[in-house]
């Protein structure tokens, strides 16, 4: 797990101007001092847990979701707020614990949530500290009083202290792993070009003959160098991997020398039948350039790589590479990410265009370009390195399945790379406020060994097809050595 820079604590800042406050109230009401200082000493302490929160103002409501829409067939899978996942305004928290019978009431009041059941049966979780942490099964839930029963501890230890904030977590409520393990078995760990660290996932293309061929980016060492090879598959969840190059940095004239480059989303089909790939090049100087390549269906190259000649998106100054590309109402889009040696000031931005061609090689017939995110203006999950996007086009509506890793929290989400979706109303972008809406087992594997592989962040680059009523995801799942497996999930649409 790559450990981030720490997040602004705003509780010290709390505490150092309320100490300015009492300094105040003693200079002008000496007789108010002591009570000043025992609220101090209160609001200061470093065991939040201890304060009861006044929930008389709070107001609002969880968001819901049109049926025919994608966010409708997802459910809150990782509850961390009354409201809204992404603000946190109104953490969930403990107002009362029963020590006989080992259960504990919260603020959270729609509890009926907790009663969705997975189709294998997986159990709700409270979940308490960073990188989950603590982790205790749900036993029961009573809608009556309102109280909870807990069940077995599986890592750390509860606060039950009243004031001490939860999460309600079973990532399982919103997709399967298909066949519970890694998408390969037996799992490959070299190719010619000689041992790998990991595979990621990089696009998937439905061939005219009804197969499948997934692009996957092979990454050697701590991301020294990363080429393109590919599996195949006639279902969509029994896949083989082939060990067959089909492209490195060698075969790239102005990229790096025994460098990176990799696939993003899935390829986009031409009129003529041809698929254009999004790529990502590293150059001579380590930044990364925008660039794209097309093949046919056979993996053949029509097109070497060229770099996208948007200035914003290419040259060595610039460290970006594109995400996503889609068609939407008659224009492209395109979805680039700019990097940042500080994680949390990484973007995603938006270029919107009536002629693809002409955009990508001469800067031309681009009507719009906008930022739609960035790390340190964003609050939750959000709150991090967001560095994946995908686009998905469900019931003739637009969303983007977008991944981001939170800075250091006191969350599950801490360093956690997760995905939540955004849906486009015809004039800006919208978070599922639910969001993140899919998540890693994290800790789970306490309780279910099946998912020991599975436990650390999510990885790119997300590859989503919808066949057979359902929505594949092909991405990776974290275990730190490797650092990834490739896997794919299945969300059903019906």
């Amino acid at each position: 797990m790559v450990q981030l820079e720490e997040e602004y604590n705003s509780s010290s800042f709390f505490c150092s101007k309320f100490s300015q406050t009492v300094l105040f109230v003693y200079h002008m009401k000496k007789t108010l001092l002591l009570v000043f200082i025992i609220s101090h000493i209160t609001s200061c302490s470093n065991d939040d847990s201890k304060l009861i929160e006044n929930n008389e103002t709070e107001t609002g409501s969880e968001e819901v979701f049109q049926k025919g829409s994608l966010n409708f067939l997802f459910s809150n899978a990782l509850i961390s707020d009354k409201f809204n996942n992404i603000e946190r305004e109104n953490p969930i928290s403990i107002i009362e614990y029963d020590e006989n019978n080992n259960r504990i009431k919260t603020n959270y009041s729609n509890l009926e949530n907790l009663l969705i059941q997975t189709e294998s049966g997986q159990s709700w979780f409270v979940i308490q500290g960073s990188e989950a942490s603590t982790v205790i099964e749900v036993e029961n839930v009573d809608l009556n009083n309102g109280w909870i029963t807990l069940g077995e501890t599986f890592l750390g230890t509860l606060n039950k202290n009243v004031g001490a904030k939860i999460e309600f977590f079973n990532p399982f409520i919103n997709y399967s792993i298909i066949k519970d393990r890694p998408l390969f078995n037996p799992y490959p760990t070299n190719v010619t070009e000689g041992i790998f660290n990991y595979i990621q996932p990089g696009g998937i293309i439905e061939k005219s003959d009804g197969t499948y061929i997934l692009l996957t980016p092979v990454v050697f060492g701590f991301h020294r160098k990363r080429s393109i090879y590919y599996a195949t598959s006639d279902n969509l969840e029994d896949w083989t991997f082939h060990d067959e190059k089909i492209l490195s940095t060698n075969m790239i004239p102005f990229a790096k020398t025994n460098g990176n480059v990799f696939s993003t989303d899935n390829p986009y089909k031409l009129e003529n039948g041809n698929f254009l790939v999004l790529l990502g090049v590293q150059l001579p100087n380590n930044n990364y350039t925008s660039a794209y390549m097309i093949i046919d269906e056979n993996l053949n190259i029509i097109q070497q790589p060229k770099e996208i000649m948007i200035p914003e998106w290419h040259g060595e100054n610039q460290n970006s590479f594109p995400l996503a590309l889609t068609k939407f109402e008659n224009k492209f889009r395109i979805l680039f990410h700019r990097r940042n040696s500080n994680f949390v000031d990484r973007e995603i931005h938006e270029v919107i265009t009536t002629d693809l061609f002409d955009a990508l090689e001469f800067n031309n017939s681009i009507i719009s370009s906008r930022l739609i995110h960035k790390g340190t203006n964003s609050t939750g999950y959000l709150r991090g390195k967001a560095d994946d996007a995908s686009y998905i086009k469900y019931n003739s509506e637009l969303y983007i399945l977008l991944g981001s890793e939170e800075m250091a929290s006191n969350y599950l989400t801490s360093n956690n790379r997760e995905y939540g979706l955004m849906n486009w109303n015809g004039n800006k972008w919208n978070h599922d406020s639910r969001s993140p809406l899919l998540i890693n087992p994290v800790q789970l594997h306490n309780k279910y060994p099946i998912y020991d592989w599975a436990w650390d962040h999510l990885g790119a680059f997300a590859s989503p097809i919808i066949k057979n009523e359902t929505l594949y995801i092909y991405m990776a799942f974290g275990t730190d050595n490797p650092d990834y497996f490739l896997s794919g999930i299945k969300i059903p649409l019906n």
